[in-house]
């Protein structure tokens, strides 16, 4: 549904806010987070909080510049367009578009909104307290939806001509847009098409379960009145269908394993896996992304070992939970043969999660890490059917690109 957002001030600012928005949270490390918080008006302050008081701070700062007007919000309820402009992997120039609003909160068992991955609660926690100190959503949720008869995006398409509302660039290159519709017709329409929608978390399943647990805590105190501002929250919604929809490989790179686990991994996988062995690294990922869904490659500099995993029994099967590289990799090696645990894997204790090929050659060059296992990405329908199923994948199994940044439009319960 439309809503009323807050945005940073355009009539102060202008309408490009490049120093002033973040990446989402949770892919901000602790020199990122220092470096976007040395300008004092970056949307940081908000989502990350202080060091001292970390929310209770986040929360005054807020509210003083809504007082001074650093930040406004609209009048009158709309739509808003969220458009993305970047290259996708292979150079090839990409356009996402989405649509942003207000999303009904719905428990997952309606099969309405439909998770793909696990949650951590001490991130649930973390989330919780911010939305308890601000009132409200500081950034947006991702999600995403079939769209079979194309009229959403031919109503994006259309909708590129308009003025923007807010603009900037981030620091990959993304030319970031924000769109403002509120014609009534237009606004009737989009409530229209995404009315009969299922909708699946792309990213934000910990925000959206906060979201849950912070609307059913109210309700407690105000009674169920199924209304109130706090049984929405903010998102930004892609069809799956949209062409500018990209999913990156998350590889995964770990340290601390007993030497004697890695020089006897490839005995211990030749049971259940066919393994080609390859010259190096970067014949390797060829390989890998060439194969099917459900290979994977492993890297192990120390022995030379560049080999390539296709598992028997499930090798040409298609795409269940069961046969995606992310899942294999975990259950079949990770755990069975490295002695990782969910909650080593949830928790990142020896293990790290890298977005992209090249990103998890640079690491790896640091001597940092032992070994390097390259995974495919699930495709969107890949990650669609394992949500309708029921089923979650391992943690980090998706990365989708580019993600939605934060200081672009923010949704208040309150005035």
């Amino acid at each position: 549904m439309p809503f009323e957002a807050t945005h940073y001030n355009t009539d102060r600012f202008g309408r490009d806010i490049t120093r002033l928005a973040a990446p989402p949270y949770d892919v901000i490390d602790q020199a990122g987070e220092r470096k976007l918080k040395d300008d004092r008006l970056n949307i940081t302050h908000i989502t990350l909080g202080d060091e001292r008081d970390s929310y209770a701070v986040a929360s005054k700062r807020l509210r003083h510049w809504l007082n001074d007007e650093v930040m406004v919000r609209d009048k009158g309820e709309a739509f808003y367009v969220y458009e993305q402009t970047f290259k996708s992997p292979d150079g090839s120039p990409r356009v996402r578009s989405g649509i942003v609003g207000l999303v009904r909160l719905e428990e997952f068992s309606k099969g309405i909104v439909m998770p793909h991955e696990n949650t951590i609660p001490k991130h649930k926690a973390d989330r919780l307290s911010l939305m308890s100190a601000v009132c409200g959503d500081t950034e947006q949720i991702f999600m995403l939806y079939d769209d079979p008869t194309g009229g959403m995006e031919r109503l994006l398409a259309e909708s590129r001509r308009r003025e923007e509302l807010l603009r900037f660039v981030d620091v990959e290159g993304v030319h970031h847009r924000i769109l403002r519709i509120d014609e009534p017709e237009a606004v009737r329409t989009i409530a229209s098409l995404m009315e009969p929608t299922k909708l699946l978390i792309a990213d934000g399943h910990h925000r959206y379960e906060t979201s849950l647990e912070y609307r059913d805590a109210k309700r407690k105190l105000d009674g169920d009145k199924g209304d109130a501002p706090y049984d929405y929250v903010m998102a930004t919604l892609v069809s799956f269908r949209n062409p500018g929809l990209v999913i990156f490989p998350t590889h995964r790179l770990v340290k601390g394993v007993a030497p004697d686990a890695l020089t006897s991994l490839r005995g211990r996988m030749e049971p259940e896996f066919v393994l080609e062995d390859l010259k190096g690294p970067e014949e390797l990922v060829r390989a890998v992304d060439a194969s099917g869904d459900e290979a994977f490659g492993v890297w192990i500099p120390s022995s030379g070992t560049a080999m390539m995993a296709t598992p028997k029994a499930f090798s040409g099967r298609g795409a269940s939970l069961e046969t995606l590289s992310v899942s294999l990799l975990q259950e079949k090696v990770l755990k069975k043969h490295l002695s990782f645990t969910t909650d080593m894997l949830d928790r990142k204790i020896d293990i790290e999660y890298v977005k992209g090929t090249p990103a998890a050659k640079v690491m790896m060059g640091t001597g940092e890490f032992q070994a390097c296992f390259f995974v495919k990405p699930p495709t969107v329908e890949q990650v669609m059917a394992v949500a309708q199923a029921g089923r979650k994948m391992p943690h980090k199994s998706t990365y989708f690109f580019p993600k939605i940044w934060s200081g672009t439009l923010l949704y208040l319960f309150e005035r």
